[in-house]
């Protein structure tokens, strides 16, 4: 079990977005991608893009969330951090600034941002995505946060897991007081968000999710991560605990009689499987040695808590430059200061850096 969440802005928006000159190593990074090579509308959207990156990571930094897994441009990683580095914002963007080159900064469409955090309950795994272009009704920002727990990561999390799930009230309150957390943590993210892009409309969905292995999992080199999944699958440094007691969690739950409730299931790449309203854990689903696509359909409803799905009609820029003088367009590398501060090193209010 681990809980998933999505913060979207909703497009109708965008307009309203505030922009702001890059700063310090995003004015760096945005130089990177643009080379000099792409055409001012394209210069315009990129700078768009790497200004509202600025801002989200400006969020996160106020809230404590510093460390950097990896950095993608066009799903090709310019740094992605396999040893657990702490704080390390500025060197992921210098390597970006190092290996990216002019035929990838013409094709440029999405920018990804992966973060990690930890506090007392959760390990955080944050992705955000900014597109250039999205489909109708795709939201152009997007925030999916997974929050695995640190009680099971743990070289007893069998023991763990069999603790709050063999009775049905302590399950129940745990399930509830993680849940509240985990959204309170969200809505922390949500407003500060808004203080720093300055949209009324965001959107949060929250799921209770369980992985139901098509094997039986017994140690964590059965785990065979799908980085092309990303999120929990992803197989980033330092989440191998987090995923093993997730893939054995409905095992040992089979073997207690209790009911989980609002339940959206996944199987150990990360496809979605359904939804249930209610289901009882001895349900042959969460036995991984009985347990088959057919028998998963005949359970499960749709999940009806999703995101957008992308339409394959239209596509929209989501740009728009109406506010944009002719200084705007003309000093986005310039070595000027950001409006919010009179030095930029390591303010939050402007990303730092």
């Amino acid at each position: 079990m681990y809980f998933e969440g999505f913060i979207t802005i909703d497009p109708s928006q965008l307009t309203k977005i505030k922009y702001v000159k890059p700063t310090k190593a995003f004015r760096k990074f945005l130089h990177s991608i643009t080379l000099g090579s792409v055409s001012d509308k394209e210069e315009r959207e990129t700078f768009t893009a790497v200004a509202i990156l600025q801002q989200i990571n400006a969020s996160f930094r106020n809230l404590g969330v510093n460390n950097v897994i990896k950095i993608s441009h066009d799903d090709i990683d310019f740094y992605h951090d396999k040893e657990g580095k702490d704080n390390d914002l500025k060197l992921a963007l210098d390597k970006y600034e190092i290996e990216v080159n002019e035929a990838m900064s013409i094709n440029f469409t999405q920018l990804n941002l992966v973060l990690e955090h930890k506090d007392e309950t959760f390990k955080y795994l944050f992705e955000i995505t900014v597109n250039r272009d999205h489909k109708i009704g795709i939201y152009p920002i997007e925030i999916k946060v997974s929050g695995l727990l640190n009680r099971f990561a743990s070289n007893k999390a069998k023991e763990e897991i069999k603790k709050v799930v063999e009775h049905q009230s302590m399950f129940d309150r745990f399930v509830e007081e993680s849940g509240n957390k985990f959204e309170h943590f969200l809505n922390e993210i949500k407003f500060e968000i808004k203080r720093q892009i300055e949209v009324d409309d965001i959107n949060i969905i929250t799921k209770t999710k369980y992985i139901l292995p098509s094997k039986t999992v017994k140690e964590k080199r059965d785990f065979v991560p799908t980085p092309s999944r990303g999120g929990v699958y992803g197989g980033y440094h330092g989440f191998d605990d987090y995923i093993f007691y997730s893939l054995i969690w409905s095992d040992v739950m089979h073997h207690c009689n209790t009911t989980i409730h609002h339940s959206h299931f996944e199987n150990e790449k990360g496809e979605s499987l359904g939804y249930a309203e209610e289901i009882n854990s001895e349900h042959d689903i969460f036995d991984s040695k009985i347990n088959n696509d057919s028998t998963v359909n005949e359970t499960l409803e749709e999940d009806p808590y999703t995101v957008a799905e992308e339409s394959d009609n239209e596509s929209s820029g989501w740009f728009s430059f109406s506010d944009w003088g002719s200084d705007s367009e003309s000093s986005f590398f310039d070595s000027s200061s950001c409006s919010s501060c009179s030095s930029c090193s390591s303010c939050s209010s402007c990303g730092g850096d």
